[in-house]
């Protein structure tokens, strides 16, 4: 089973909460769903540089990562041949420097929410199982 190291980014900005769409034509757990932007750490890539990085290729924001949340194991489930997989996602909670909403990479849409209306966007996002993500979110 291939293993992989994700970084994801909860960006607020008062009481908004930043997320993407992810595309529907591209196979991915999260295919065609709400979550908070992110994605693979690159070989020997600094985490921190890497959530900076991802979040600005996803939504056009630049961001400062600046605390680690939580760190939480997950298995996907992959909707074509790459099947089973298991992953590490280190979640950051993240400072907005600047930019404009602009979807990139594999999102389709990118915008801000209320932290109310977290639950009925982010219908599959498991970050949201973490006591400590919600924390900060509410927070």
């Amino acid at each position: 089973m291939k293993f992989e190291v994700i970084v994801r980014g909860v960006v607020k900005d008062g009481d908004r909460v930043l997320i993407g769409l992810k595309r529907r034509d591209d196979p991915h757990p999260l295919q065609g769903e709400w979550h908070f932007p992110g994605g693979r750490l690159e070989y020997e890539e600094n985490p921190w540089e890497a959530v900076e990085r991802e979040i600005e290729e996803e939504t056009g924001y630049k961001v400062k990562a600046e605390r680690i949340i939580d760190v939480i194991p997950k298995k996907l489930v992959w909707p074509n041949e790459i099947g089973e997989q298991q992953t590490l996602h280190i979640v950051f909670s993240c400072r907005l420097l600047g930019g404009e909403a602009k979807a990139g990479d594999d999102v389709e849409e990118v915008k801000w929410i209320s932290v109310e209306e977290i639950d009925s966007y982010l219908r599959k996002e498991f970050l949201l199982e973490s006591e400590l993500v919600r924390e900060f979110i509410e927070s």
